[in-house]
């Protein structure tokens, strides 16, 4: 369910009740899917019929948000789902309950013991990764290295053939510096660090392409399968300003399917009714249909 105090229980129920009255009953690419949503029954409210709640008791909002989470984690180990669709959820209210807590893609992965994992967005055409995930800005060009962009290029093109069913994926790579650096005249990172990665990519048969200027390249994404970005504005700030209503997280790399909605807790308008339900309904259609 997410925080409590955010917008997620509203969308869970507008994006599941949207599903179930579009279809009257389990959307057709849900197959014999059951849906099971972890979190506070008396939050949640009302869910259409084929629904079950699990509720979960906490005592604060950062609490809750990572029992909600433990719980999923227990059932996907025990077999008992397949898929996860997370609702967004405070970090800084989680922190204050788990110390150095930074994300629910790192605690899966941490959880399931997967040591190559992405942030991968969604949306109708578009598939882009983020090398460096939820990092400060300060601290992004000593992260970038050879081997943390060659990963990110081979788990994507590994995740587009195996999850999308993509052959032969089309990879872009994006550069860091203005202009991907201009030949190390404008930063060195591009030269040293991210065109080897491409290199190293190509010699084991990914058709990896770049490093590409970040300004310019959105107005030509389509032309590629999958987009590796640096850093979390650098791809975030297109791709929300595009395509919001419809972005998906997926998380690559996870022995099962973890999809979400693309954006946050939204404590500003939560329990007004205003929340637009689009990107979770998206993120539960893709877990349906990936699943």
């Amino acid at each position: 369910m997410g925080d409590p105090q955010g917008i997620g229980p509203e969308v869970i129920r507008k994006a599941l009740n949207a599903e179930v009255t579009a279809f009257g009953g389990i959307p057709p690419e849900a197959g014999q899917s059951r849906f099971i949503v972890i979190g506070d029954k008396k939050i949640l409210g009302r869910l259409p019929a084929p629904v079950s709640i699990v509720d979960v008791p906490y005592k604060s909002a950062g609490e809750g948000s990572l029992k909600f989470l433990d719980k999923a984690i227990l059932l996907l180990k025990g077999g008992v789902a397949d898929a996860l669709v997370t609702a967004p959820l405070s970090k800084e209210a989680v922190s204050r309950y788990h110390k150095n807590f930074v994300g629910h893609t790192e605690y899966l992965a941490d959880a399931f013991k997967v040591r190559d994992f992405d942030m991968m967005f969604i949306a109708p055409g578009v598939r882009l990764t983020i090398v460096t995930r939820h990092v400060p800005l300060k601290d992004v060009p000593k992260l970038i290295t050879q081997r943390r962009v060659f990963n990110s290029i081979a788990l994507m093109a590994e995740t587009l053939k195996n999850k999308f069913k993509i052959k032969n994926p089309q990879i872009a790579v994006l550069g860091l510096n203005p202009h991907a650096g201009e030949n190390g005249l404008l930063g060195s990172e591009d030269v040293k660090h991210i065109l080897p990665a491409i290199q190293k990519a190509k010699a084991q048969g990914i058709n990896a392409k770049g490093p590409f200027p970040a300004d310019t390249f959105f107005a030509f994404h389509n032309n590629y399968d999958g987009i590796i970005a640096m850093y979390h504005d650098q791809g975030l700030t297109p791709l929300k300003g595009m395509y919001m209503k419809e972005l998906v997280n997926f998380t690559a790399g996870l022995p099962f399917i973890r999809t979400s909605p693309a954006h946050g807790t939204a404590f500003d308008i939560a329990g007004k009714n205003k929340a637009n339900p689009s990107s979770m309904r998206a993120a539960i259609k893709l877990a349906c249909e990936l699943t």
